[in-house]
């Protein structure tokens, strides 16, 4: 904004849908970039828990004590306990919320749908339609890397549960 670099979250604390001027952007040409969302929780866990120690005694404080929930957990007990993690902490609770509430579950009211590995694309595509040359940049990239196979079928299964409306909106795009 006027030559300025500026973070989503100076505009959109929450980063919610229902905070989207919707009718008044009707006529913008609208884009979003989706990611398999086991995919997702897996690098968010990677990121969140085990780089940044958002389950950690500092960040967490009593309330872990309180809900019986053990700090800094590995995957295998954080997607045993993973609704227990979801409900306790914020800072988990907003990198691993469902795409669907961020992006709505209707992918035509997009002009175009990228996947993440289109990230490229999608920025060519926005600096088409403002009139510059874009670059964007990869800043949560520390932590661990896990991969789907990383997960037993029963892991896998809870997971892709519970990010249900996201394959049912957008499965066709992963």
């Amino acid at each position: 904004m006027n030559g300025r670099k500026r973070h989503i979250h100076e505009y959109y604390r929450s980063s919610l849908w229902d905070v989207i001027p919707h009718k008044r952007i009707a006529d913008f040409h609208r884009v979003t970039v989706v990611r398999d969302p086991v995919e997702r929780f897996l690098s968010a866990y990677g990121n969140r828990v085990i780089h940044h120690r958002e389950l950690s005694p500092r960040k967490t404080g009593p309330k872990f004590k309180n809900r019986g929930l053990e700090h800094n957990p590995d995957l295998d007990l954080f997607i045993d306990r993973f609704e227990e993690y979801y409900g306790a902490s914020g800072p988990i609770h907003h990198h691993m919320r469902p795409m669907v509430d961020f992006v709505g579950d209707d992918p035509s009211y997009f002009s175009k749908v990228y996947k993440i590995g289109d990230v490229d694309d999608f920025v060519a595509d926005v600096g088409e339609h403002v009139g510059a040359a874009l670059t964007i940049g990869r800043h949560q990239t520390g932590g661990r890397k896990f991969r789907k196979e990383d997960l037993s079928p029963a892991q896998l299964a809870k997971m892709e549960s519970f990010y249900h409306a996201d394959y049912e909106a957008f499965g066709n795009y992963l």
